[in-house]
């Protein structure tokens, strides 16, 4: 396949800029302009052709046979190609997100940055700097050779750099790459602009109409209310202040909730934040006036709802009703799962049928374009049968083995905690056991879990047992201990990566999991796939001290605000993930084998596509079998899908 490189120089200026635009928004608007544009045949010399003359030099390159490469091909790059210029490639390429799981931590990803730590040469910016606020009209004979010199360079070193990223790269990754760039540059789904609209105009009513509520309840004086809005923003601003805030509680004789201060832990501050327990407690206030202050607090502090529906009608303006999914490939470098950029659509609120929400119109919004329909299907809790088929843990796989359809590791746990039959267990007691399987699985202890348990499952649970502890109470602390009993094998398995990190450190290669699936290496872990968790710089560093005096050592792993602790359980943890990602990617590819179909978004353990509306029904049957189907890498792995079809993505959920 012949590979194109290209590289587009546009007009730019102190107000018009990717600092203050989305790419979207920075490509599709008016004052656009593409100046210059490199283009590399292959590793043919390059050349560089102008203004007008762009658009005709992209066609005549019949790129629908080719392999189109750019350094930010993931982001700008492609938008510039596919929207401005209409182009359609074999294969997208992007030397940034090849970058992204090796360099993230260490060298940095751009260009400038990969090129020098590679020895390919120097990125000299200071001719782009001198460009801004010009257009091609403004630049004369000798700054356009400048210009071209410039272009030329950037396009060269991208197509170096490619060629040496490439011995790391096998064709599977290259497709994920190629697959979540054409979910930006060939979206999928039509908006339903009048949903949208519907549930932001909604969301504000209701917002005031709590404003003008709490005003009543705080007994602003009736002459004041001749204009509504200005006693929506007076009460909007007390609650957004946490000095007033602060007054106002102190005003309804209610002691003020305070924390550390994050930054110095010698202080008290206020504990007003959205995961400061005390302060959400106050939603339950016994004082009705309090409760509600505390409620139009959190509303008045989180706009996220309101910003996700005009980003996403933004986007949708500026493609003629379509939604652009950005989707940054290896987002999460060390395990290399995706993550959302912009508008996230990777964690849009799920949806309850039982419990309709204004935030259901976000998924609702994603439909089908005309003749087609959305099949969505997801290879069910593939974390938690990973984590425990990995550490073999025999009850559960022997659970899964006997009913992959059915399997229920929630129940089962909460039956062990209770011990009763699994047939027995309340719905409560079943919240329980899921909390605790989804809570526990990479070394959380007793206070954390209490935490957990409360904002995963909206359960509270004493933190240990007292002489005032009814006997059929279960505590935090009970609950871990009787999970870490139950589930041994996991609890060793979180020794096993924590002796991994010093054979890391010391470049032995050594399995770490019963099933040899990964082992060790200088640079961090191998997986199957002979994909890298990485952990670079690995090393560990005096972390205060023990009860005894003894200097505290930790493991820690790359530099400045890239390094983290490393533990056993997170070590668990990053290979779980890095293992259930592969999975999904695998089905990916495999079930474009088989249809020939990409996906048109992609969550984590869950793959959508836009399918013929015929066809909906066989192809979400095959995507079915797909995702039912072990990974080759491990086929001892008992995998299930669930899936769903529907003329919105929100119906399929």
């Amino acid at each position: 396949m012949d590979l194109i490189t290209l590289d587009y120089e546009t007009f730019w200026s102190q107000d018009f800029t990717l600092t203050k635009l989305t790419p979207l928004e920075y490509v599709m608007d008016d004052r656009f302009e593409a100046i210059s544009c490199a283009i590399k045949i292959n590793r043919e010399e390059t050349f560089v052709v102008w203004g007008d003359e762009i658009g005709p030099a992209l066609r005549d390159l019949k790129v629908g046979s080719k392999g189109l490469l750019a350094h930010n091909n993931s982001g700008f790059d492609a938008y510039v190609s596919s929207y401005r210029f209409g182009l359609r490639p074999k294969m997208w390429l992007c030397t940034l997100a090849m970058a992204r799981p090796m360099h993230a931590k260490t060298t940095g990803l751009s260009l400038a940055k990969l090129v020098q730590h590679y020895g390919l040469g120097v990125k000299n910016d200071a001719i782009l700097h001198n460009t801004r606020g010009r257009r091609l009209a403004d630049f004369k004979g000798p700054e356009r050779r400048q210009m071209e010199v410039y272009n030329k360079a950037d396009t060269d070193q991208c197509r170096a750099l490619f060629d040496i990223l490439r011995g790391s790269y096998g064709t599977p990754e290259l497709w994920q790459i190629d697959a979540v760039i054409r979910m930006r540059t060939e979206p999928a789904f039509v908006l339903d602009r009048a949903l949208l609209e519907s549930a932001a105009s909604v969301e504000r009513d209701r917002k005031f109409k709590a404003l003008l509520d709490l005003g009543r309840r705080l007994g602003i004086q009736a002459g004041d209310w001749s204009d509504p809005g200005a006693v929506a923003e007076q009460v909007r601003l007390e609650l957004a202040s946490a000095k007033k805030f602060s007054e106002l509680l102190a005003s309804l004789d209610v002691p003020v909730p305070m924390k550390r201060s994050p930054s110095n832990p010698e202080k008290m501050v206020p504990a007003l934040a959205k995961t400061d327990e005390a302060f959400t407690d106050l939603q339950a206030h016994p004082n009705e006036t309090v409760a509600a202050a505390a409620r139009a607090r959190l509303d008045v502090k989180s706009t996220l709802l309101e910003t996700r529906i005009q980003k996403f009608l933004r986007a949708g303006e500026l493609t003629g009703g379509l939604l652009p999914i950005p989707i940054r490939y290896c987002g999460a470098d060390t395990t290399g799962r995706d993550s959302g950029e912009e508008y996230n659509p990777q964690n849009l609120p799920r949806i309850d049928p039982d419990r309709p929400k204004v935030s259901d119109a976000l998924r609702r919004s994603l439909r089908s374009k005309p003749g087609h329909a959305i099949i969505v299907a997801d290879q069910s809790g593939i974390e938690l049968r990973t984590n425990h088929f990995l550490w073999k843990v025999e009850s559960s796989m022997e659970l899964y083995q006997a009913n992959p359809a059915k399997a229920d590791l929630y129940r089962a746990f909460a039956a062990l905690l209770f011990a009763r039959d699994p047939g027995e267990i309340t719905k409560p007691e079943r919240q329980l056991g899921k909390v605790a399987q989804l809570g526990l699985g990479f070394g959380a202890g007793a206070v954390t879990f209490q935490r957990v348990a409360r904002v995963m499952g909206g359960i509270k649970l004493v933190l240990k047992r007292d002489d005032e502890t009814p006997d059929d109470v279960m505590t935090a602390e009970e609950t871990v201990h009787a999970w870490r009993l139950s589930y041994a094998n996991i609890a060793s398995g979180w020794k096993a990566c924590g002796a991994a990190l010093r054979d890391i450190a010391n470049g032995r290669e050594v399995s770490i999991d019963p099933w040899e699936l990964t082992h060790t290496c200088k640079d961090g872990i191998v997986l199957p796939s002979g994909r890298l968790i990485r952990y670079p710089d690995l090393r560990q560093e005096e972390s205060g001290s023990w009860e005894d005096g003894k200097s505290k050592r930790s493991w820690v792993y790359a530099d400045g605000r890239h390094k983290a602790r490393l533990t056993g359980p997170k070590v668990c943890e990053n290979i779980v993930q890095a293992l259930a990602r592969d999975s999904i990617f695998d089905c990916a590819i495999e079930f474009y084998k088989r249809t020939k179909l990409r996906p048109a978004l992609r969550v984590h353990d869950e793959l959508v596509y836009s399918v013929p509306e015929g066809e909906a029904d066989a192809l979400l049957a095959e995507l079915q079998a797909v995702m039912r189907t072990p990974p080759t890498w491990w086929p001892q792995l008992v995998v299930w899908s669930e899936g769903d079809k529907g003329t919105n993505y929100g119906d399929c959920k």
